[in-house]
């Protein structure tokens, strides 16, 4: 027998997810700003982020690009944790020293981008703490490590960051604030040598993997690219009719449907057909 739900309990709301980026302990926060630091130049230390005075802009402006910088940092996050289990498939499989080390760098990277976006989420007023989740991706830890590895170079490193490198630039060079512009600068350069890893792993990986393996994934393919299309897409945006651009990195629509139909014809598709992977058709 069924029964109703104490009135106590049906008053009681479901938590908003949430992303909690603050500090847990003084040591690790310290160590945490002492690594970044000494990797990031002088316009992007900690102390460049306190500097920052959004009294120039007003509220709307600031509002954009606090909710815009809120949602890279889901992105972010969840390409970090993605690679930090790449990390642990790439040394199972026994590849070189040096694959190992660049992989060690792209989580490195991957970890400065989250700190980068919660460095200026908190300059445009917002805290630690970032609504909503990260959409995570989740492997199979059934399928062999060659699958699981393949699937992360040829769906994050050479669809995703291959697209990323892209529409970056494209907003890093529409980016007016000085700050938003380094933090873009940064990603850009680090985005590019994940996709250059991607590419050059590819044919390694794709080689090792039998046929009945290399047919699964070029079916994975298929959803990789239509999730790229609809990732790219689905918050929409603005046309250059609708009023300024926003100062902290807006691209108009059709600026971003231009550059991701190129980077995705010449930077993704061509170079499959090159390392012989069957595509599905466009």
């Amino acid at each position: 027998m069924s029964r109703k739900p104490s009135r106590k309990l049906a008053s009681q709301s479901v938590p908003s997810p949430r992303l909690e980026l603050g500090a847990t302990h003084p040591v690790f926060a310290a160590h945490r700003q002492r690594f970044f630091d000494a990797q990031l130049p002088p316009s992007l230390s900690s102390r460049a982020f306190t500097r920052f005075r959004g009294a120039r802009y007003d509220a709307d402006t600031l509002r954009w690009g606090l909710e815009a910088w809120q949602l890279r940092t889901l992105d972010e996050y969840r390409s970090y944790v993605a690679f930090a289990e790449f990390l642990e498939n790439v040394n199972a499989l026994g590849l070189g020293f040096d694959v190992l080390s660049t992989v060690v760098r792209t989580v490195r990277d991957e970890a400065r981008h989250v700190e980068l976006c919660r460095r200026l989420v908190n300059a445009l007023g917002g805290t630690d703490t970032i609504p909503g989740e990260p959409t995570w991706v989740s492997s199979d830890r059934s399928q062999p490590r060659i699958v699981l590895a393949l699937q992360l170079v040829m769906g994050t490193l050479c669809v995703g960051e291959t697209l990323s490198v892209s529409l970056l630039n494209a907003t890093r060079k529409a980016a007016v604030d000085p700050l938003a512009r380094a933090v873009l600068t940064v990603l850009t350069q680090d985005e590019s040598v994940h996709s250059q890893v991607g590419w050059a792993l590819l044919p390694t990986l794709w080689g090792a993997a039998s046929r009945l393996q290399q047919r699964g994934l070029e079916d994975d393919l298929r959803h990789i690219l239509a999730y790229a299309d609809q990732a790219v897409f689905a918050g929409g945006g603005r046309e250059v009719k609708d009023g300024p651009r926003n100062p902290f990195g807006e691209l108009f629509l059709s600026e971003r449907q231009a550059v991701y139909a190129h980077a995705l014809e010449h930077g993704v598709r061509k170079r499959f057909r090159e390392a012989g992977v069957r595509l599905p058709r466009s």
